[in-house]
């Protein structure tokens, strides 16, 4: 299991990368959601106490910090649930001192709630009361950052996305799963981790990456057993070593994307890299777009489509790229190699080459011509 830490401790180097990648989302997430709905939930299972011993804010105080300041006046004024969750008792006082001492004066459509618990044991009641009312959760996005695997259940974490508009965020330390793979005491934990016990068949598996790549997709076909028809994750190098990834499971393509592009414009500094799913070499920070290309041209090629369709193919999870990149280092690629055709009927609707409107039909070859 992941050593304990004391109430305060130093934000790691690489857990900054997580921080970045959550404040760059959530500042998309509450524009986007406070459109149609009129209350959000953002739910920290492991909040600990709010702030690192090197000045570092944490994720309840990024989350409130990123509302509070929000460019958009709808979010400002929208009605948000903050659910904060956190088992040890000490870390817990020292996050709602911080919050007290930081937002003396709250706007009253922000709601802060604590639970001095277990994050299974605070969202089954939560879920369970809930349920019991006949009512579903509001739009919600959960961050799950556990120190090691235990209380993180994939059976909660369906219970979570089976509520329209819900997602999660997911943190796994890859190196715990890994050193206790053949422990027998340990497979309850793995059971519970995974919903089910096909993770079993990673024992057999002697090559180390293809037995991460095999669990992590147990892990993400479980995901998507629940509603969620997306699931990515992200890994986090530090040089060649893995360090951790981030899981992120959602009913929408579109916060898909969103994620996708917080991963990609955020720079975890140093020598720490993050590298996609699909692809193990892709080093985001000097990204090859030959793969993007590649898919776009399997899925695509022989029929017209628009730019639209293929900005929603993109952004979901069947690429490790998003949409704001396809247009520049994919179609513009293709039509400088004469592998692009605009319809004629929607030739009109360019003002200039190379540049592609989201209702324009095109067609793209599957070979380079002759």
């Amino acid at each position: 299991m992941a050593k304990r830490q004391e109430t305060l401790w130093e934000l790691n180097e690489h857990s900054l990368g997580k921080h970045l990648v959550l404040k760059s989302y959530i500042n998309a997430w509450f524009p986007i959601l406070s459109k149609y709905n009129g209350r959000l939930l953002f739910i920290d299972g492991f909040a600990g106490p709010g702030e690192y011993n090197n000045g570092y804010i944490g994720s309840p105080l990024i989350a409130l910090d990123a509302a509070l300041n929000h460019q958009h006046q709808a979010v400002r004024e929208q009605e948000i649930v903050f659910f904060f969750i956190e088992n040890d008792k000490k870390r817990l006082d020292h996050l709602k001192s911080l919050i007290e001492e930081r937002y003396p004066n709250l706007p009253s459509n922000f709601k802060v709630h604590f639970s001095e618990s277990k994050f299974d044991a605070a969202m089954t009641h939560l879920l369970d009361y809930i349920e019991e009312q006949n009512k579903k959760l509001a739009p919600c996005f959960a961050m799950i950052d556990p120190f090691g695997v235990s209380d993180t259940p994939m059976s909660i974490v369906h219970r979570i996305l089976k509520n329209p508009k819900a997602e999660v965020y997911v943190s796994v330390m890859y190196e715990y799963i890994n050193r206790f793979l053949g422990s027998p005491e340990f497979e309850p934990h793995l059971n519970e981790l995974f919903g089910g016990n096909e993770w079993v068949q990673a024992k057999a598996i002697e090559d180390k990456h293809e037995k991460k790549e095999f669990l992590y997709q147990v892990y993400k076909s479980k995901l998507k057993e629940s509603r969620a028809t997306n699931a990515i994750h992200f890994e986090l190098f530090k040089g060649n070593r893995h360090v951790y990834s981030i899981f992120f499971a959602t009913q929408s393509w579109m916060g898909t994307d969103k994620m996708k592009s917080a991963i990609w414009n955020i720079a975890p500094g140093g020598d720490f890299v993050f590298r996609g799913m699909a692809n193990n070499e892709l080093d985001l920070a000097s990204p090859d777009y030959g793969p993007l290309i590649d898919a776009i041209v399997e899925q695509f090629s022989g029929r017209w489509v628009t730019p639209r369709r293929i900005a929603e193919f993109v952004g979901s999870d069947r690429t490790d790229y998003h949409s704001s990149q396809f247009k520049k280092n994919a179609l513009k690629v293709l039509e400088k190699d004469e592998r692009l055709t605009i319809h004629p009927e929607d030739a009109h609707k360019r003002k200039k080459r190379f540049t592609y409107r989201d209702d324009i039909r095109l067609m793209i070859d599957a070979e380079p011509r002759d």
